[in-house]
């Protein structure tokens, strides 16, 4: 995988956000944080715009449909979990507009900033001062009555309950890799690696890495491990002649269902989706706050030289 620097200053630094997206987590109260939002941008002298079928949107901020909702916009600002950002990469990416998550939900994984300092990124935002990253995606070629898609954390087949066990084989390149029954496979982005991926047993990977993450979802038999497979390998999945039907889910989302005998493949899909950066720190100190890492009892207090802190 590739993990060179992916971090760069926003084209428009010096004069800050002027026109702002907003997604919303759906069937939550979100009046306080909108009118939090709407008071900031009419000091500041920010554009807001909402999708026109939004009920909850305060009065004053402009309606778009979906689609061009992050038309012309310097980021979009997703209130909610893990499921609004992904939202939120979805309405930004073809536009090349960069997402910034505040978690109102519980963990979070994939927000960048808590309700505690909400307000203070919204005046980072105002005055240039963050960065945006790039993140992968994974894009699923056309095929079995499913369109292109592109996912942001993670493509997933999975058997379907009570109708046996998925038979499996996965392909890199055309090669045959390795026939397996399970529960399924989970193919992950990089950012994707702290969901379902990581669930399973797979790696922790750095949101800045391109590549393909494959995890076989309790399979049966002597491979059990993750494949980390590079930008521009072509992952095949044929679900085999023996297999029961499988369902294929987008980032937690359903698309279809695969009978025995469909391919599918998945390829990779470099600087995908972008996202906005506030707060210092890398990866390392997201993943301990975030997954709630901790050290042995017995290291806490040392470094591994045995120095005390």
């Amino acid at each position: 995988m590739n993990a060179g620097p992916q971090s760069e200053p926003d084209r428009d630094a010096e004069r800050g956000v002027r026109r702002l997206a907003l997604v919303l987590r759906p069937d939550r109260d979100l009046r306080h944080p909108l009118e939090t939002i709407s008071a900031w941008s009419a000091a500041v002298g920010v554009e807001l715009f909402g999708a026109d079928q939004e009920p909850r949107l305060p009065h004053g901020i402009a309606r778009r449909p979906e689609a061009s909702l992050a038309d012309g916009c310097d980021a979009v600002l997703a209130l909610g979990g893990d499921g609004t950002m992904l939202e939120a990469l979805r309405v930004a990416a073809p536009h090349r507009v960069p997402a910034l998550g505040v978690n109102l939900g519980t963990l979070g994984y994939l927000t960048e900033i808590d309700a505690a300092h909400f307000e203070a990124a919204l005046s980072a935002l105002a005055r240039g001062e963050y960065t945006i990253e790039t993140r992968a995606g994974l894009a699923l070629a056309p095929g079995n009555g499913i369109e292109a898609q592109i996912a942001y954390n993670d493509f997933v087949l999975t058997r379907v309950p009570g109708r046996g066990q998925a038979a499996l084989a996965l392909h890199i390149d055309g090669e045959l890799l390795v026939r397996y029954a399970s529960d399924g496979v989970i193919t992950a982005t990089p950012q994707g690696s702290t969901a379902y991926a990581f669930a399973a047993g797979g790696p922790l990977v750095s949101p800045r890495a391109q590549g393909m993450i494959v995890m076989p979802d309790a399979p049966h038999g002597l491979f059990n491990r993750a494949v980390v497979l590079a930008e521009g390998e072509r992952l095949g999945i044929e679900v085999l002649p023996r297999s029961a039907p499988v369902s294929l889910e987008r980032d937690g989302r359903l698309l279809g269902h695969a009978e025995a005998g469909a391919a599918l493949e998945i390829l990779a899909h470099p600087d995908a989706a972008r996202v906005v950066r506030v707060h210092p720190g890398g990866f390392a100190k997201r993943a301990r706050r975030k997954l709630g890492i901790t050290d042995p009892a017995g290291l806490a207090d040392f470094d591994l030289a045995g120095h005390e802190r």
